[in-house]
């Protein structure tokens, strides 16, 4: 998928530009990248991926700050006050037992 087909799948999820977001799962960021292109320059989105190996993302030029960040994202995460979190194919990932325990933690 191209970066531009998923900026289209998430902006009606976006309300705003700016902000602090975290990708759960970025992998190679490309839902990472179509975020910080929404977000824009005064936005920052923390990729997080358990393998550092994938987490190569580099913001592009007028887009948000991007921050890989490694660790198992159904653990606690160091983010506060997030406007927003992405997960477009990590939650699937998870035992479906804890799912919910998962968004919860996203919620908060």
């Amino acid at each position: 998928m191209e970066t531009s087909e998923a900026v289209e799948l998430i902006r009606g999820g976006v309300a705003r530009t700016g902000g602090a977001w975290a990708d759960l799962g970025a992998g190679s960021g490309t839902f990472t990248l179509a975020l910080a292109e929404l977000l824009g320059p005064g936005g920052s989105v923390y990729a997080v991926d358990a393998r550092p190996d994938v987490l190569a993302v580099k913001a592009r030029p007028g887009g948000a700050r991007v921050v890989p960040h490694v660790a198992d994202f159904t653990e606690p995460l160091p983010f506060e006050n997030l406007d927003g979190v992405l997960m477009s194919n990590s939650l699937h990932f998870v035992e479906s037992d804890a799912q919910a325990a998962v968004l919860k933690g996203c919620a908060q």
